[in-house]
């Protein structure tokens, strides 16, 4: 096997080397070596570059084909997890997150070689789904689609396996300012590759903050340091709702005011008439999405709170602090739902009192936005402590809570977060 060109990370050029090894002499410890070391408990890769693991699983597959006597079998059952990890960050024509919106050449075959090979029946499922067949084969429960790594910033959110399900793939295990992040719904990509701030700050390592998966959301957090400042990134995927909630608490000195969440390639941004939001378009799709910021104002007078636009390729959010605070939470609501879409929208922040009086901004957020006449959504956040406060007639001693606002006044948690 060759070493690979130079702009292959590290690690693929030592698993390439240790698969030469076995091609070349038939030694199988420096490839189960290299899976021991680079892959965890689960069998997804620690460090790799998600956009190589496809390219590290098709290196397997060669070497085990140009010497497959005496292939050691430690070596596809230290490598399931890692299979089981590249269909959950693949989109459903078998391309990798972050990267082109079309499958590499043979990703197909591949998928299906090393369904057929492991053990687990239930990856042959998801491709049968996926590049259904005249004889499909016997129907097996597939893997949970949605996880997350409790070790380092590396998150799938994603209810289902369906050709046209909806994902939100998160991947910040390299330091710095600079996410990996994609919106993957009606079956294209509308946000991704980079959700970036604008600091010139130094970030450190991130790290997992939450992790929740359940029957009517996912929600990943995962933090930062930048200078002084603690930055906490917020990705939430409302189940079969064709909705997700983006989000950024700035908590400390010298925020930047700014987050910058890049338009996936083909897809436009433009203003919506009479409302602060962005309108979403495909130049390859007739679908749509819609971006509504929470935070300023419904309609598009200047104000002072902030803006909301297009530079280049990237949808741009600036909101600094109210007043002297030191903490903010910057959010935007994505809908791709066509019927919801159609329907006017309004959305407003809320007064939140504790002990009868008002709360300060940079303690606590609470904003709803209804689309036409009965759908609601509320979402609260604590920018500090946890506390019992109130708004809506509501009580909420909650971190966070998204819900839907009945018509009778009533909140129904979605997602609910105590602390």
């Amino acid at each position: 096997m060759s070493e690979g060109p130079p702009d292959v990370s590290a690690d693929l050029v030592t698993l390439n080397s240790a698969l030469g090894t076995w091609v070349a002499q038939g030694k199988e410890r420096p490839l189960i070596r290299w899976l021991q070391q680079n892959l965890d408990g689960d069998g997804v890769p620690r460090r790799l570059p998600l956009n190589e693991w496809v390219e590290g699983l098709s290196a397997i597959n060669e070497a085990r084909a140009e010497r497959p006597e005496g292939w050691p079998d430690q070596v596809d059952a230290l490598a399931e997890g890692w299979f089981r990890a590249a269909l959950r960050f693949s989109r459903p024509n078998g391309s990798s997150v972050f990267g082109v919106a079309a499958a590499s050449e043979g990703c197909r075959g591949l998928f299906r070689h090393w369904a057929d090979r492991l053990a687990e029946p239930g990856f042959s499922t998801v491709l049968d789904w996926w590049f259904p067949r005249k004889s499909p084969g016997r129907h097996a429960p597939p893997p949970l689609p949605a996880d997350s790594r409790p070790d380092r910033s590396l998150s799938i959110l994603r209810a289902n396996w369906a050709r046209d399900g909806d994902l939100i793939a998160v991947d910040h295990r390299t330091p710095g300012m600079t996410s990996r992040f994609e919106l993957f719904g009606l079956g294209r990509s509308w946000l991704g590759p980079t959700w970036a701030t604008g600091s010139e700050h130094a970030a450190t390592r991130s790290r997992p903050a939450l992790w929740v998966s359940q029957s009517s959301a996912d929600m990943a957090e995962w933090s930062f340091r930048a200078g002084k400042a603690r930055v906490v990134r917020t990705a939430l995927l409302f189940r079969g709702r064709r909705l997700a909630l983006l989000g950024e608490q700035w908590d400390g000195p010298d925020d930047p005011g700014q987050m910058r969440i890049a338009l996936a390639e083909g897809v436009t941004a433009n203003s919506i008439p009479e409302s602060r939001g962005l309108a979403l378009t495909s130049d390859l799709h007739r679908a749509s999405a819609r971006i509504y910021p929470i935070g300023l104002p419904h309609l598009p007078y200047p104000t002072e709170r902030g803006s909301f636009g297009v530079e280049g390729s990237e949808i741009v959010l600036n909101q600094k602090a109210a007043g002297a605070g030191k903490r903010v939470w910057r959010s935007l609501i994505v809908s791709w739902e066509p019927k919801r879409n159609k329907q006017a929208v309004t959305w407003r922040t809320l007064t939140v009192s504790e002990n009868s009086r008002p709360c300060s901004p940079d303690s606590v957020f609470a904003s709803r936005v209804t689309w036409g006449r009965n759908d609601t959504l509320v979402i609260y956040r604590s920018l500090g402590p946890p506390a019992l406060r109130a708004f809506l007639g509501h009580h909420c001693k909650a971190r966070f809570l998204a819900g839907l606002f009945t018509s009778d006044g009533e909140i129904e948690p979605l997602l609910k977060v105590e602390e």
